[in-house]
């Protein structure tokens, strides 16, 4: 064989050394645990299982029919890729901004919020996700903490 690398083989060492300087130390990122959802929008239904290394807390039996509307709402989305990730003050808590494009044309931005559960080999779960016209869980549906505010006396 030639010096000549194919495409094919220069791409698999372009990864190989990415992966060799970066020297992650988490076996996952907010980011990657944040295009889970794209994947679960391809699945006709997610198991139980996918549901758990997704999502934190697990979605209820009555939250998983909204679960699974909303992910719907994704499925026809092309090209989802991590804009930016945003880690709070609090280490185990993290945003993630999505960007992709809509099947007739322009894009489509989500947000996803993550907690890190240490305890898990992959510890980032999704805890709420938003883009347009999409909402999990949806506002006011009672879970989690949430802010409220109030006229003074």
């Amino acid at each position: 064989m030639s010096g000549t690398r194919t495409p094919w083989s220069v791409g698999l060492l372009v990864l190989l050394g990415t992966l060799a300087c970066c020297g992650r130390t988490e076996p996952q990122d907010p980011g990657v645990a944040a295009m889970r959802l794209l994947e679960l929008a391809l699945v006709d239904e997610p198991t139980d299982d996918q549901l758990r290394r997704a999502f934190h807390p697990v979605p209820s039996d009555a939250q998983r029919a909204a679960l699974l509307d909303a992910l719907s709402a994704l499925a026809d989305v092309a090209s989802l890729r991590v804009v930016d990730v945003v880690r709070l003050a609090d280490p185990d808590d993290a945003f993630a901004d999505l960007a992709a494009l809509l099947p007739g044309g322009g894009s489509a931005h989500f947000t996803v919020r993550l907690s890190r559960r240490m305890e898990e080999p992959d510890p980032w779960r999704i805890t709420w996700f938003q883009g347009p016209g999409v909402e999990w869980p949806a506002a006011g549906s009672g879970s989690g903490d949430g802010l409220s505010t109030s006229a003074p006396p």
